[in-house]
């Protein structure tokens, strides 16, 4: 049903909504003129006939997937502000990434352009403003080549291992040891409060149906860059394909663990009873639709609902109903254990449901072996 959606949302998506004319009057409406110089780059004129600016079109990878900017370089070489076409970002993020932009007027068309360098880098929102900076740098270098016969020198990319990403692999590796140690599993809420530190207050990563919709649309980031996201999503994964349990909910969460810490201020535990059942439920149909929608339009945030970012940045620029659902969750909280991961997280849902495949083919697998074995049996006896 998954691979249906997204072929009927190829197939319902205009193909022309978005061509390469319409973009460049976008980017640059008071153009009276456009001239081709290459599939993604153009000479703009006005009315007589003289080059008011250059013209830039490319895509990068944001948060919530491909982002199309548009570039445009004055006839000395200097660049103006970005425009952004089309982006699949949360608004509140986008609305955190533009103030920014005005960062790009003046930069020089063979500037480095690169984020941390001649780019401010925003804090909580490093992916999308890099999607931004490595977008107008394509377009600038290759205008920069072309028209004024400059070589842009590239910059360096490296791995970028240090203290965040040893710092989750660290968190990882106490959950597997908290959750196989007997000794060490009463500690469960400790390691829950160094998740709430680690990745909600210190790096405001949190475990989003994002990140698989992404991959499952073939949007990866540039590894070098992104370790940190591999790392998170491998720690997540990986403990399911190896021991068949679920730690990154029942260990790492760092909302599961203000849930935790909210039902212990309470200590109150309305047990759901048989009502629970239809909340796992209910689970499972959110995880469903938000994958449909994401399949559906190719926008990985396409239903997005999870407060998680909003927990720990209190952005007040955030979308009314994240902050609707993020308080509902946590007066719930109070006097329902873990009522979020029961009934409402789609993360969550992602994950028990890989657990279940993992353990049905283990199973299958195992069954296999053992009726191979009989079969083997039976031959010698006869």
């Amino acid at each position: 049903m998954l691979i249906g959606a997204q072929l009927l949302g190829t197939a319902m998506r205009d193909p022309v909504e978005n061509t390469i004319s319409n973009l460049y009057r976008a980017i640059l409406p008071e153009a009276a003129g456009i001239e081709l110089i290459s599939l993604l780059t153009a000479r703009a004129f006005d009315a007589d006939g003289d080059i008011i600016a250059y013209i830039g079109v490319s895509e990068s990878l944001g948060y919530g997937g491909p982002m199309l900017v548009g570039t445009i370089v004055n006839p000395d070489g200097r660049l103006r502000e970005p425009v952004i076409l089309r982006h699949n970002e949360t608004p509140s993020w986008m609305t955190r990434v533009r103030p920014s932009l005005a960062r790009y007027e003046y930069l020089s068309v063979d500037s480095m352009i690169m984020l941390g360098h001649d780019i401010d880098i925003v804090t909580g929102t490093t992916r999308t403003a890099r999607a931004v900076s490595d977008a107008v740098r394509q377009s600038a270098h290759s205008i920069a080549v072309t028209e004024f016969g400059l070589s842009p020198a590239q910059p360096v990319v490296r791995w970028q291992f240090g203290k965040q990403e040893i710092s989750v692999i660290l968190l990882f590796a106490l959950s597997i040891a908290a959750a196989h140690v007997n000794f060490l599993r009463k500690f469960r809420l400790v390691v829950l409060c160094l998740g709430i530190f680690i990745l909600g207050i210190w790096l405001n990563l949190s475990l989003s149906i994002v990140h698989f919709s992404s991959f499952m649309l073939g949007f990866f980031p540039e590894p070098k860059l992104n370790l940190l996201l591999y790392i998170f999503i491998a720690g997540a994964l990986l403990p399911i394909l190896l021991f068949r349990k679920n730690l990154y909910c029942a260990y790492i969460c760092p909302f599961c663990g203000i849930q935790e810490l909210l039902h212990k201020v309470t200590g109150k535990n309305i047990s759901l009873g048989k009502a629970r059942i239809w909340f796992e439920r209910l689970r499972n149909v959110l995880l469903f639709v938000s994958l449909m929608a994401v399949m559906l339009t190719a926008k990985p945030n396409a239903f997005f609902y999870e407060p998680f970012g909003l927990a720990f940045t209190l952005d007040r620029g955030t979308e009314l109903y994240l902050w609707i659902i993020l308080f509902a969750a946590l007066g719930l909280g109070f006097f329902f254990r873990r009522f979020w991961c029961v009934a409402l997280c789609p993360a969550g849902a992602f994950l028990d449901t890989f657990r279940r495949l993992v353990t049905d083919a283990r199973e299958s697998r195992l069954g296999k072996k053992i009726k191979i074995a009989d079969n083997r049996v039976d031959k010698e006896v006869v």
